[in-house]
């Protein structure tokens, strides 16, 4: 007969093992922890920062160069021993050899400070956010005081804008550039400076290439995008341009480049430099002589009528890109209280235009160039 000391059997207790389902799960969130602590335990120098102009970000960079001899030397075009410096989105501070010279036509003149091309080499910059780059054109803020520092804001957002419309246009990166005097370590900050893409970029991005011709007729250009670039300059208050060739012996075309598959047809013109523009309103820019308007501030179109079939849809695509519009003058940091109030007042002059069926046949249909 058994000990009445043995311990009660407990019906219903026993352990059993857990369901492979559970076993599992539980190893897949194990893996998954694990994994997770491994990517925050990661250097942060190990990631690839964006490219340059794949971000609309405000890049603060420095460049130390002989700015005193740059600017004093006004005939002297050579380039300059420059160095950058700038600290990505990764965190990682880079430094890296590099070339400065003057260039431009007008505001060579009328600037105090021109503007610059900087020349790097591609080996220098592997892995970093000027990854790919070689010659780029960098807009500067001229001359001292905030009436110069708009004018060059306002620039880059027209940049801003006609991204907007297409892809078949120059991007624009925002710096705050510190300049640093190398031949005596004083330094110039929070200058505000911009970027623009090189159009073999713009080219290879939209699966295209540049085109290099002296010349060529409004009919070799792709209609719907010569009514956009049409429209986008009346919109901007430019005339300051030419999409069928260069001024005197250069190739085309004054103040676009271009780019296609073929050098007989469907050509895209891509603009840039607006500094001449009504939505700058830069106190040294004036019209040419030979058209019918006084101010920068004047529209007049300038289209071919040759594009005038694929003018409508174009205005739709304006009309619809509005609000976008306006809400991008609002939001970009650099611009002035009052800038915002006069560009959105311009570019609202311009939709009133399109909105008003007589007013749209008066001052574009009826002013294309034949």
């Amino acid at each position: 007969m058994p000990s009445s000391s043995a311990a009660p059997r407990r019906h219903g207790t026993r352990s059993s093992p857990l369901p492979v389902r559970l076993i599992i799960a539980l190893f897949l969130l194990f893996i998954g922890f694990h994994a997770s602590a491994q990517e925050e335990t990661q250097p942060a120098g190990d990631a690839k920062p964006l490219k340059l102009f794949e971000s609309e970000t405000e890049l603060a960079l420095e460049i130390e160069a002989p700015w005193r001899r740059l600017i004093r030397d006004r005939s002297n075009e050579d380039p300059y021993p420059a160095t950058l410096t700038w600290t990505d989105e990764t965190g990682r501070t880079q430094s890296v050899p590099a070339t400065v010279e003057r260039r431009g036509l007008t505001r060579q003149r009328v600037c105090d400070f021109p503007p610059i091309r900087l020349r790097i080499d591609k080996t220098d910059v592997k892995g970093t956010t000027f990854r790919g780059q070689k010659s780029l054109k960098m807009v500067t803020h001229c001359d001292k005081g905030k009436r110069w520092e708009q004018y060059y804001v306002k620039e880059y957002l027209a940049y801003v804008l006609y991204n907007q419309v297409t892809d078949l246009s120059f991007r624009a990166r925002p710096l705050e550039v510190r300049y640093v005097e190398a031949e005596g370590g004083s330094s110039q900050s929070g200058k505000f400076a911009f970027l623009i893409e090189d159009d073999s970029d713009v080219a290879k991005r939209n699966d295209l290439k540049k085109i290099d011709l002296f010349e060529i007729d409004p009919e070799q250009l792709e209609p719907v995008t010569a009514s956009e670039y049409a429209l986008f300059q009346l919109m901007i208050g430019n005339v300051d341009w030419s999409s069928l060739g260069g001024p005197g012996s250069e190739k085309c075309c004054h103040n676009a480049k271009l780019i296609g598959t073929d050098t007989q047809a469907d050509l895209v013109a891509i603009p840039y430099d607006f500094d001449s523009s009504g939505i700058v309103d830069a106190h040294y820019a004036a019209p040419n002589d030979n058209l019918p308007i006084r101010y920068v501030t004047q529209r007049l179109f300038r289209g071919f009528c040759v594009h005038n079939p694929t003018l409508p849809a174009a205005r739709e695509k304006f009309l619809g890109l509005e609000t976008q519009m306006l809400e991008a003058v609002q939001n970009l940091p650099q611009l002035s209280g009052r800038s915002v109030k006069v560009v959105s007042r311009y570019l609202e002059d311009f939709f009133d235009i399109l909105k008003n069926d007589r007013s749209f046949e008066k001052n574009v249909i009826r002013k294309c160039r034949k």
